[in-house]
């Protein structure tokens, strides 16, 4: 269990009720009608179950508060109790605990971030400058570039890209066995015009790193706007002047990082898949099955 510091800023880590029970302030059977509650400083979970700190449940439980009342007394107390005898009081403490956890594990986070600035950097610059610049240019001219792909075949690809269908398909006409399967879906023969009309369609081939066509513009954005401006932000960054709110999205921004990296390594395979010269060759030769 983590106790929250007076301040919020700090943990004291307790590993069992023993460690909970030799704190200076701790008692068991205090009276909720005598005591008024102040804070709650920790939430536990532990594997055995033990009594309850109210004079009035003294009920075994694993999970629960660890509570300052009036006087600075300490003591647990389960859920179901604290909703039971401190309504409404407990309540609001609980809700003022969540917030104070999610603080202070956001600016745990931004301390933790902070220090893996110079690994990140290096990590974007990588990416950006070993080859994430190249194909971008290199997928950009291939969309607009007038010397690149027809208008219609640009407006099939982005199509093809938002989908992610990477198929190709040719229609034919209807072999025996297909005319079988037919038959055996309608449960019914088809009569011989049907069976002269019947086509399907068959893959001929696929269009690898289709979604770069789009995805392609989050190299550039993640590798050479986004996250290097974040970094920046980050490395002059003062956490002793943030609000809560702040705190908070700051820890949002930074645990982006992560998924946006992510998207811009998808992105760079999509185009280093899409810019393969057999692959372009079979998009402008199969343009009207596209």
């Amino acid at each position: 269990m983590n106790i929250l510091s007076e301040d919020g800023k700090s943990v004291i880590n307790l590993k069992s009720w023993d460690e909970v029970f030799e704190r200076p302030g701790f008692k068991r059977g205090v009276n909720p009608t005598e005591v008024k509650l102040k804070r709650i400083i920790g939430k536990y979970d532990f594997s055995d179950a033990n009594h309850c700190g109210l004079s009035s449940c003294n009920t075994s439980h694993k999970k629960g508060y660890l509570v300052v009342c009036s006087s600075n007394i300490e003591t647990n107390i389960g859920h179901k109790c604290g909703k039971k005898h401190f309504g409404v009081d407990f309540n609001e403490l609980e809700r003022t605990f969540r917030k104070d956890i999610n603080v202070r594990n956001a600016r745990e986070n931004i301390q933790r971030r902070s220090g893996e600035l110079d690994f990140i950097r290096e990590r974007v610059n990588h990416l950006w400058r070993a080859e994430g610049l190249e194909l971008f240019c290199k997928v950009r001219d291939l969309k607009f570039s007038k010397k690149g792909l027809t208008g219609a075949l640009r407006v099939k690809l982005e199509r093809r890209a938002k989908s992610g269908d990477e198929k190709v398909y040719e229609s034919v006409k209807a072999s025996e066995a297909d005319i079988v399967l037919e038959e055996d879906k309608l449960k019914r023969e088809l009569t011989d015009s049907e069976k002269q009309q019947l086509r399907v369609n068959v893959p001929i081939g696929i269009i690898y790193g289709v979604r770069a066509f789009n995805s392609f513009s989050v190299i550039k954005e993640v590798l050479h706007d986004e996250i290097p401006t974040l970094l920046d932000e980050l490395d002059e960054l003062d956490t002793a002047q943030l609000t809560d709110t702040q705190l908070l999205n700051w820890s949002k921004r930074l645990n982006g990082i992560d998924t946006q990296l992510m998207a811009a390594q998808g992105a760079i395979e999509d185009c280093r898949r899409l810019l393969v010269d057999s692959n372009i060759s079979f998009i402008k030769q199969h343009e009207h099955l596209i």
